[in-house]
């Protein structure tokens, strides 16, 4: 701690250094709200310490769970989520269509399945659950923006 680490990188000064003081003040009200814990005895190394994210400090979910308790209830329709640019709803259609695509019938993963619109955001389709289907790479570019029954009519 006394070698380099308690200069500071915020400073444009040459040599701005933080005491050794509030640089221990600071471990310990990080260790005091959980942030991080000591992972063993001190050495000639240091003392040992574990780095906690953000979902494993109590005091970072209790104010996630305050703000989104604050937050006010909004009546979504099924038809206003977005289904395409969010991942979790994207997964959602990839699990509907088990991970199939729906034009060739091919088995696809996580990795290679796209989201296709059966109405083209161009015709005025959106991105809601039922105008999305899975479908590979290949069939997606071939489909392009004609309509479900035109692309299946030249199969």
């Amino acid at each position: 701690m006394r070698r380099g680490l308690v200069k500071s990188s915020y400073s444009t000064a040459v040599e701005s250094t933080i005491s050794e003081g509030k640089v221990r003040e600071i471990f310990r009200a990080l260790e005091s709200i959980g942030a991080i814990t000591k992972q063993g005895e001190p050495n000639r190394d240091g003392t040992p310490y574990r780095v906690l994210i953000p979902d494993e400090i109590e005091a970072c979910r209790k104010l996630r769970a305050e703000r989104k308790a604050a937050e006010p209830k909004a009546d979504v329709k099924e038809s206003e989520i977005d289904f395409y640019n969010v991942r979790e709803n994207r997964i959602k259609v990839f699990e509907r269509d088990a991970y199939k695509c729906r034009y060739c019938r091919k088995q696809l993963t996580r990795f290679t399945a796209t989201l296709d619109h059966v109405t083209p955001v161009a015709e005025g389709g959106d991105n809601s659950f039922e105008n999305l289907l899975t479908a590979c790479l290949d069939c997606n570019s071939r489909k392009h923006r004609r309509p479900v029954g035109d692309f299946l009519a030249e199969q």
